[in-house]
Formats: C-alpha cells, sequence, structure tokens
C-alpha cells in the first residue's frame, strides 16, 4: 500500500508540529537520555553540538554559524520545537521532523537539563536594567525589535534571524561573549569597540531580562 506524499514544509511558512513537542508523556524516555548521557544525542546531534552540547563537535569546525552551545542559553519549548520541525535557515540544523514525536520531546527535555540553574540577579545588576533598555533600544532594536522579540525592521533581511530573547535566554557569559566577539556566519557584529564595558553588562542583564511572554517581562 502506497504511502501519501506530506508536502514538504519550507523555512519561509515558518510551519510548527501539529502538537508542541513539550514535556508530555516522556518520563520513560527522558530517564533514559539522562541516564545514559545522551545516547540519543550522540547518535544524532553530537557530530556538531557535541556529546555535552557544547557546540564542540568534530563537525563544528567547518560551520558558520557554529552549532549552538545548547549549555549556554535557556530555551523555551517554543523556541526548541520550532528548531527541531523546521531547522534554522542560514545555518548547517536541519529540520528533525522525521524522528517520532516522542523522540523530539525527550530530545527538549534533555537539552533543558544542559541549562543549570543560576543565581537571581543582584540588586546591582537590577538596577542596571533601564540603561540597558536604553542602549538596546539605540544599538540592538533594528534588528532584534523594539521589544527583543527578533523582529525589528531589519530582521527580514537577514539569515539566520535574530535572536528572539522571549525564546532564547543566553547565560551571561554567553550574552558577554557575543557582544565582545559577535557571531561569526551572521549579521551579529562585535560592541567592544562602540559600548564601554558598562554598557555592555547593562545590555547583558537587560536583554536576559526579557525572556517569557512579552506581558510577564519587568523589562519592558
Amino acid at each position: 500500500m502506497k504511502r501519501a506524499k506530506r508536502r514538504p514544509v519550507t523555512h519561509t511558512e515558518q510551519s510548527r508540529p501539529r502538537e508542541p513537542i513539550t514535556h508530555r508523556a516522556v518520563e520513560t524516555r527522558f530517564r533514559c537520555l539522562v541516564h545514559s548521557r545522551g545516547r540519543f544525542v550522540t547518535a544524532n546531534c553530537a557530530s556538531c553540538h557535541g556529546s555535552a552540547g557544547r557546540g564542540d563537535g568534530k563537525g563544528s569546525a567547518s560551520l558558520l554559524p557554529k552549532p549552538a552551545n545548547l549549555s549556554a542559553a535557556r530555551f523555551s519549548d517554543e523556541r526548541l520545537s520550532s528548531v527541531l520541525w523546521n531547522g534554522v535557515a542560514g545555518s548547517a540544523m536541519p529540520p528533525w521532523r522525521q524522528l517520532p514525536t516522542q523522540d523530539l520531546r525527550a530530545l527538549v527535555a534533555y537539552i533543558h537539563s544542559l541549562h543549570l540553574p543560576v543565581a537571581a540577579p543582584s540588586t546591582q545588576e537590577a538596577t542596571r536594567l533601564s540603561d540597558g533598555k536604553s542602549l538596546f533600544a539605540a544599538n540592538c532594536a533594528s534588528c532584534h525589535g523594539d521589544s527583543g522579540a527578533g523582529n525589528g525592521p531589519a530582521a527580514g533581511a537577514l539569515t539566520p534571524s535574530p535572536t528572539n530573547f522571549h525564546l532564547k535566554k543566553p547565560t551571561r557569559e554567553r550574552a558577554w561573549d557575543v557582544l565582545e566577539n559577535g557571531v561569526p556566519g551572521t549579521a551579529m557584529p562585535p560592541w567592544r569597540s562602540q559600548l564601554s564595558a558598562d554598557q555592555r553588562r547593562a545590555l547583558v542583564e537587560f536583554v536576559r531580562s526579557l525572556y517569557g511572554p512579552p506581558q510577564e517581562n519587568s523589562g519592558q
């Protein structure tokens, strides 16, 4: 019996799976993935992302932009679902929708396990948010959008697309490194010559404050 052909889904359609790839019904697979040190990741992802998910796999040296360091940011389920279902345009990350949905859900749970909790920001860091918001509006909104959703007026012409900070929360170390050195293979330039260290620290705290639905962000 012939299988019905599925219409290919393109990046421009911004398609998503019919069911969100979330944590539902993944307890057994999640335990298997974590306790076997990510055998599933080793089989499917480690050649680019590395066995520990740090973006340092054997194939990473020849790729621009580099594979994501999955331990250097906190990703929303929505962002991970979109990447696994559609890939990332302008990068080597392909769609993985051919895998069983249960495996994709378990992979989302495993990626979450790679990101260690961090301490709450100090009072001093919290006071930087106002300065960071002004700096973001002046220097970053054209690509990342006024609210940090990756939808600025220049975003439509860029691949990979600018980061949506509501769906991805970089670690302080990762955000600092990006502001210092940019992201090779993308439109993100280094800012160490244009902004002082204090200004970059303020931006780091501000972009991290944007994670989550916009209406819940104190940085808005």
